[in-house]
């Protein structure tokens, strides 16, 4: 078993670089092995004109970047266009237009925006594969108060949209005092899923909202019991968290187009998830639950035949569960981030 992490190229920080693209004649993933790249970034474009048989993993869970797409960014120092990503396919029963471009890719970086312009334009004879520039919303933090109150959900994006991150839950299991309220969750981008709200608690400490676009986690307040910072690029800080940890990231984007046939087998997966809310499971009344992270977007291209035995998933992030005996309303959540989508596209 290995994993084979492609480089980032032109890394902002350890949370954003340009997309990663590559171009291979026949691509086999074998079981046990993973591939994915070396850090989030603004998406994973792959290019096979043969066969690809994966067997193994395509992961770009928890790659999704901290990225503005409506600021200049990239190696390009473009931002994306108001109408998304949009990847033109001759299709056998398309009917719409699109010129090629390097445009349609801005803010992806050099390598991809030229890449992109070789896709033949279209009139009238193809499909257009958009990516949403933002994500859905993400989910509201638990309200204040006394005893434990579940962060909602991220919304679940539509077709070429990421998932939005989770709500942290709030308030606290005490007759003796009230807890703060969860932070919110937030949008991500067309590159990854948003980010995860902080948790609110004991006494009246309140967890902070998420930064959009992939950004950091919700911060979390300094409380006398355990506080969690919400999922994001990188993870909020964690005053009071004790020894619990959480992997940063959201759902990424993989992009792979392929000229033969596509075979996924029974153990491979191609998989794009965000990250899953975590809790700090002590004494039922001094419990936290944060936001966990969005799922982020796949696009899957084949010209051949296409076999799935496999998984192909962006889902967001699971909420974790805190189990509040006090209150006798069972067991309560972080928020779990929205999954994000999957196009899948036969091509001429």
């Amino acid at each position: 078993m290995a994993v084979y992490s492609l480089t980032v190229p032109n890394k902002v920080g350890s949370y954003d670089g340009d997309m990663v693209v590559k171009r291979y004649s026949s691509l086999t993933i074998s079981s046990g092995n993973t591939l994915t790249t070396d850090q989030p970034c603004r998406g994973l474009l792959i290019y096979v004109s043969g066969d690809c048989t994966i067997n193994g993993t395509l992961s770009m869970s928890s790659r999704g970047p901290a990225a503005d797409p409506t600021s200049s960014g990239g190696s390009d120092a473009n931002a994306v266009s108001s109408s998304g990503l949009q990847i033109p396919f001759k299709t056998s029963s398309g009917t719409q237009t699109l010129v090629s471009s390097s445009s349609l890719f801005n803010g992806c970086g050099t390598t991809a925006r030229t890449i992109i312009a070789n896709h033949p334009s279209l009139s009238s004879n193809g499909t257009i594969i958009t990516l949403a520039r933002q994500g859905a919303a993400g989910g509201s933090g638990g309200a204040g108060g006394y005893y434990q109150h579940a962060g909602s959900n991220g919304s679940n994006g539509g077709t070429g949209q990421t998932g939005g991150g989770g709500g942290g839950h709030g308030g606290y299991a005490d007759n003796t005092g009230g807890g703060g309220a969860g932070g919110a969750g937030s949008y991500g981008s067309c590159f990854g899923g948003g980010s995860g709200g902080a948790t609110g608690n004991y006494p009246g400490v309140t967890g902070g909202d998420a930064t959009a676009w992939g950004g950091k986690g919700g911060n979390a307040g300094s409380s006398g019991y355990p506080t969690r910072g919400g999922g994001g690029n990188p993870v909020g800080d964690s005053p009071t968290q004790g020894s619990y940890s959480m992997t940063p990231g959201t759902g990424g984007l993989i992009i792979l187009i392929v000229g033969g046939n596509l075979t996924i087998g029974s153990g491979g997966a191609i998989i794009c998830n965000g990250v899953d809310s975590v809790t700090n499971a002590q004494a039922q009344n001094a419990t936290s639950s944060n936001g966990g992270t969005g799922g982020g977007n796949i696009v899957i291209a084949y010209k051949g035949t296409y076999s799935n035995s496999g998984t192909i998933t962006a889902n967001g992030g699971a909420a974790a569960q805190i189990q509040d005996t006090r209150s006798g309303s069972g067991p309560t959540t972080g928020g779990g981030g929205g999954n994000g989508s999957v196009q899948i596209l036969a091509i001429s």
